[in-house]
């Protein structure tokens, strides 16, 4: 665990765990920044360096929880995650989640269903990084017999020894993306609610605001749907699709100075209608009213 400055430190190894496709948690509590910033204040301002601060392509994991209570389930379903996928997930808490005190129902029993692939009885050839249909090799546990191998940060072959071949390179690049990308996440996703033309898109801490916002205005018989995502890399391009039919005016609300989850929506998915972003840095966290009178004086409704 660790913060922002933290994480900046981290990055050379997170890309290391990458290469190597070793199953590793950071999880980031997010503060005020840059630099030193505001260490005691929450801001939702790491979103860029946790997707795109790895060197290189070096695709990961990154994901958010959504409320204290939804820490357990995020976190759980990371460790998960990274076993099955054999990559670092970075999970985007921030300081009011990490510090905050609530009272919340027992969470319920979950059975993930992604479990680390073993090499159970490797042979003498033994092929760590084995290219795979799913693109998930079988690893073995330390001791296995014939199960050692050669991980490192170096462009490798699929037996692990280092390689500058075009041929290992792209394979290997191949293999790491498809495994991520080819995955099916299921329903954790996001939290999908209600129906509307009007949709308010949010993660992580503005997602427990946004979603009080939400229900002031469905109690006033106003239709509008939200959209928490709790998976936000690798990109769920057909299932957001699926999330936006029928939507023509999106309001993507966050706790940042440059709107970067917004930025980060445009580029990856294709959001029908009007899309605008209400977003400001801290030290004050967002208020379900503010979003309220947004949502009203933006869309009429």
């Amino acid at each position: 665990s660790t913060s922002g400055p933290g994480l900046a430190l981290m990055t050379e190894s997170l890309g290391l765990a990458v290469a190597a496709e070793i199953p590793l948690v950071v999880i980031d509590v997010m503060r005020g920044g840059p630099s030193t910033g505001i260490p005691t204040k929450p801001e939702q301002s790491d979103l860029n360096i946790a997707v795109y601060g790895l060197h290189g392509d070096a695709p990961h994991l990154v994901l958010a929880p959504l409320s204290v209570e939804d820490c357990l389930l995020t976190t759980q379903w990371s460790v998960h995650l990274a076993e099955a996928l054999q990559t670092p997930a970075i999970v985007l808490s921030d300081q009011f989640l990490g510090q905050a005190r609530a009272v919340i129902d027992k969470p319920a029993d979950l059975a993930f269903i992604a479990r680390r692939k073993l090499a159970e009885q490797p042979d003498q050839d033994f092929a760590r990084y084995a290219i795979t249909a799913d693109g998930i090799s079988p690893m073995s546990i330390p001791g296995t017999t014939n199960g050692q191998y050669v991980a490192d940060g170096l462009a490798h072959s699929t037996v692990g020894l280092p390689s500058s071949q075009a041929e290992h390179h792209s394979e290997q690049m191949d293999k790491r993306l498809r495994k991520l990308t080819d995955f099916d996440y299921g329903d954790h996703w996001a939290d999908i609610e209600g129906e509307g033309d009007i949709a308010v898109i949010s993660w992580g801490l503005a997602a427990t605001a946004s979603r009080e916002a939400v229900q002031r205005l469905r109690e006033q018989g106003k239709a509008v749907k939200f959209i928490a995502v709790r998976l936000i890399y690798p990109v769920q391009a057909e299932k957001m699709a699926q999330a936006l039919a029928g939507v023509r005016r999106i309001l993507v609300i966050e706790l940042n100075h440059s709107g970067q989850f917004y930025r980060f929506l445009r580029a990856h998915y294709d959001m029908p209608g009007e899309v605008q972003a209400f977003n400001r840095p801290s030290p004050l966290v967002m208020r379900p009213g503010e979003i309220v009178d947004k949502i009203e004086a933006w869309s009429g409704v």
